[in-house]
């Protein structure tokens, strides 16, 4: 299996893939983008909160839920990453949270900046 910490994507999320996920409807992946800028980072500091509590089923609760969000904006390797996080808290394996936490937080911060810029080009 890939280690997704190794990884490091030139693309965070595939648009082709988010395309075909709503039908070419160009309206509605504008409205998919807005809520993603504006939600993503709120799940992503419950996640942060959840690391810092150590609570491993906590982590893995809130990381399934972001994992979700992040695949279905074809956001892949992020999503892995979470996934990443969900099977470590399951496994109650808290001693790497932090450096897995880091690598989704860099992912997310990429993928708000394409986010908006591919909200420029469907707002066009």
């Amino acid at each position: 299996m890939k280690d997704p910490q190794k990884d490091s994507p030139r693309v965070t999320f595939d648009l082709g893939e988010l395309m075909a996920r709503v039908e070419n409807d160009r309206e509605l992946l504008r409205d998919l983008l807005m809520i993603s800028k504006e939600e993503l980072p709120k799940h992503l500091q419950a996640l942060r909160e959840a690391v810092m509590s150590g609570d491993g089923s906590n982590v893995a609760s809130v990381a399934h839920t972001f994992k979700g969000m992040l695949a279905n904006l074809s956001a892949n390797h992020a999503a892995e990453v979470a996934a990443q996080l969900e099977r470590m808290g399951r496994n109650r394996q808290n001693s790497g949270f932090e450096e897995v936490l880091v690598t989704l937080e860099r992912d997310v911060l990429t993928l708000l900046r394409e986010l908006n810029a591919c909200m420029a080009g469907v707002s066009s």
